[in-house]
């Protein structure tokens, strides 16, 4: 119960600002820790365990009202909250949170997610709620934040299609008005952690990276028959498989471990962040195949860490990264062969400055101004 609350305060002037993460975990964790880092004000994170997400979207605005009354009722100049949680239903279950001026940053969202045919119609139609979840917090906050121009189009796109399925009483102005609030800001990420490692001089075979959750979403499956084509062309290449996986990861890992074991040379989560970054300054190149991405951080990250980027020519991709980083459908494997055969070339080019906008050091100045504009707008 009151156990599971996470609690933290950072910061000793400034404005009194409650920070709400349901889900404090990965991203969002490293989100909320950068933000009380970079934005000055004295914070206080409000937090629940990454866990169970759906119940999080469901059930943390009424956990959060009956567990934390006496923080939420505190006075606050603002509130800061993430997707995950019911902004609508926790400042109508704390009355007094009605009058804070919120901004909801959006690091996903359920109007989007599945992606188009990557689950059943009724998982789908069983997540409307967690969809009206994320439009009603949109709705009850001042400003909303997207992590990028595409998440931001993919948000609206489907909350217009959403609401014309409505049977009946469509709030038929409701994208607008969220689009007339919304802001465009990258997800930082925070070198910092990286400071003591360095990019070694090295030879030898490519050097290939995965970082990425082990979900359908990413479509691992595409990723690994492309290293497959790889080995059956007899090319000489080494891989470091790293992201959370699941307590059941997608078959496709089990399999792809064993066809793959000569190359391997890392296999699993990196549970300590050091050594998370040593692997990608240890990689030449780091691989999406990704279906659903609204920012990509684990490519920010192994970009700023030296790699050279291989994206899908799709998603928010192509507003980040120029086109020579991508590749179109069904030519990953051949882009891969293409960098095996030549492996000191890739190596001789200077990717970080392709994620340097990216950093907490470029981002913060427009934090701190889309929260102070938050809580100063009348």
């Amino acid at each position: 119960m009151a156990s599971d609350l996470i609690r933290q305060d950072a910061g000793s002037s400034g404005p009194r600002l409650l920070l709400v993460e349901p889900y404090l975990t990965a991203s969002h964790a490293a989100f909320a820790q950068g933000l009380m880092q970079h934005v000055p004000a004295r914070w206080s994170l409000l937090g629940l365990p990454g866990r169970h997400w759906r119940w999080r979207m469901r059930g943390a605005a009424a956990f959060l009202a009956d567990q934390a009354a006496e923080l939420l009722a505190r006075p606050w100049d603002g509130l800061v909250a993430s997707d995950m949680l019911g902004l609508a239903e926790l400042r109508g279950l704390v009355p007094s949170l009605a009058a804070v001026p919120a901004l909801v940053v959006f690091h996903e969202n359920q109007l989007a997610y599945p992606a188009p045919g990557r689950a059943e119609k009724n998982l789908r139609e069983r997540d409307l709620y967690l969809a009206f979840s994320n439009l009603t917090s949109a709705l009850a906050a001042r400003r909303v934040v997207f992590n990028s121009r595409f998440h931001r189009d993919e948000f609206l796109g489907a909350a217009r299609e959403l609401v014309g399925r409505l049977p009946d009483m469509r709030p038929l102005g409701l994208p607008q008005a969220i689009a007339a609030k919304s802001q465009i800001l990258p997800m930082p990420i925070d070198p910092g952690e990286a400071t003591s490692q360095t990019r070694q001089p090295r030879r030898g075979p490519l050097r290939i990276l995965w970082n990425h959750r082990w979900a359908q979403d990413k479509a691992p499956e595409e990723f690994f028959a492309a290293l497959e084509e790889l080995a059956a062309q007899g090319l000489e290449f080494q891989v470091a498989v790293l992201g959370p996986a699941p307590a059941q990861p997608p078959a496709v890992f089990a399999r792809a471990r064993e066809a793959l074991t000569r190359h391997i040379v890392q296999w699993g989560h990196a549970q300590a962040r050091n050594l998370y970054w040593k692997w990608l300054f240890w990689a030449d190149v780091v691989v999406s195949t990704a279906r659903q991405e609204y920012f990509g951080i684990s490519v920010a990250e192994a970009v700023w860490a030296g790699c050279r980027p291989l994206l899908p020519d799709a998603l928010v991709y192509p507003q980040l990264y120029p086109a020579r980083f991508r590749y179109p459908p069904g030519e990953l494997g051949a882009r891969l062969v293409d960098l095996a055969q030549e492996p000191e070339a890739t190596r001789q080019e200077d990717y970080r400055p392709l994620a340097q906008n990216f950093t907490w050091q470029s981002q913060a100045p427009a934090w701190q101004m889309v929260i102070a504009q938050t809580i100063e707008e009348t």
